[in-house]
Order: structure tokens, then sequence, then C-alpha cells
């Protein structure tokens, strides 16, 4: 399956990053973990990481032995900075009942969903809803419990990452578009992830990072983008 965030996010995100280089911005509505003394439990899922080629005319191609190289980069990263944080980093374990794998299989299809949405509606943009402006109201819904039931956590940590790398074709594209001053985007690295409250099912933290640099295949650009992907996260 092949992730597309919709095309008024993706103009709105590439103009931002066009224009100021990077964008990395927080919503939350909790900004610590632990309270009255009891350290919170949080569950990292699978992460969600997708890198791949952007071709002369802009289409986007998955490379299936980049995407392993990033997701597993991503992942140890991500895992190194929960133990660094006032929190009960606990590892995902697969449900070995059909049923429940594939409900939370789904859950994180969904988050990809969910963020895309976030993305669109909830920055500011043409395509922002005036009800986002001054609230942050997101949920994966009631079947979160389930997750929390497995791995007796508090929250649950869902990581989407996507990577694009202009082929040779593309960047002449670029370079001549450049100098009839028709700027064509090259390859964009976008992300985000979200803090949920597995009581709850609501997205309680978000982040996003979009940028056009950055390189997931290699373990200390990847370890960087996680960083700040993962800035502001509750303590």
């Amino acid at each position: 399956m092949r992730l597309r965030i919709s095309k008024v996010a993706v103009i709105s995100l590439a103009t931002a990053v066009l224009l100021q280089g990077c964008v990395n911005t927080t919503h939350q509505k909790i900004t610590r973990l632990s309270a009255d003394g009891r350290t919170s439990k949080v569950v990292l899922m699978p992460v969600d990481v997708t890198l791949g080629h952007l071709t002369t005319g802009g289409a986007f191609e998955i490379q299936a032995e980049w995407t392993a190289r990033g997701e597993a980069n991503v992942r140890k990263s991500v895992s190194a900075f929960l133990e660094k944080q006032n929190a009960g980093f606990v590892e995902y374990r697969k449900p070995t009942e059909a049923e429940r794998d594939a409900l939370h299989t789904q859950l994180v299809k969904l988050h990809r969903v969910v963020g895309a949405s976030i993305l669109t509606f909830q920055y500011q943009g043409p395509a922002q809803l005036p009800t986002k402006k001054d609230g942050f109201d997101w949920s994966l819904g009631p079947d979160m419990k389930d997750i929390g039931r497995l791995s007796e956590a508090d929250y649950a940590l869902f990581v989407h990452m996507k990577d694009s790398y202009a082929t040779a074709g593309r960047v002449a594209i670029m370079i001549i578009a450049a100098l009839l001053n028709a700027p064509v985007q090259g390859g964009q690295q976008v992300g985000f992830a979200s803090l949920v409250d597995l009581k709850s099912g609501d997205v309680v933290w978000f982040n996003a990072l979009v940028r056009g640099e950055g390189d997931l295949r290699e373990e200390a650009p990847a370890a960087s983008a996680v960083e700040m992907l993962l800035a502001n996260f509750p303590k």
C-alpha cells in the first residue's frame, strides 16, 4: 500500500519547506507522562516507515531495501530516545490471536490516516478547519484499549516517516525549473508521531516534521530526524 497525504497538505507543507527549510510543530494536551509519583508506561507501536525514489515526473516509487534499512534505523533511534525519558518503556508484543493481530495492524494504518488528516486540517493553511484553530481533538478510537490490555501500558507511541530521494532525472528537471524561476519540489522527508491515551484512544501529543533534507538510510541522520520528530515529547 502506498501512503498518499492529501494534495492540500502536500502543497501547504511543501510551501512551508521552501520558505522556511523545515517545519517542526507540536500540539499537545499533556506535558508530563507521570503523575502522583507514578511512572507512566509507553508502548512503542511498530514504526511505519517508507522510503523511495522521486522520479523525473514526480511519482514516488517505494524501494524495499531502503525501506527496511530506514525502518530499522528509526525504530532503534525511537527506542533509544524513549529509554532516556522519564517513562517506563514497554516493547510491543505481537498478539498470538490472528484477530487481535489484524486489529493492531489496522490501528497502525489508521494512524497514517489520522496523522495525515491532522497535517491537512489542524495546521494553518488553506484547508485548516475553523474548529481546529484554537483546539486539538483527535482520536484513534476505543479499540486502542486492546493494546492497553495486552501491553499493560498507559500510552502508545505511533511513528510514521516517509522519505523520498530525487533521481538524476528529477534533479535535472529541478535545475531547469530553477533557471526558469519555477521551483520544482525535490526529495522530502515527512514524518509525524502521536502519543495516544490507551484508556480513551485520544491523541494527547502530536508532532510533525517536514523538511527537504535528511537520510533515514543511515543511522546518524535517522537518529537526528527522530530527535527532531520527538522534540517536546512529554517527560
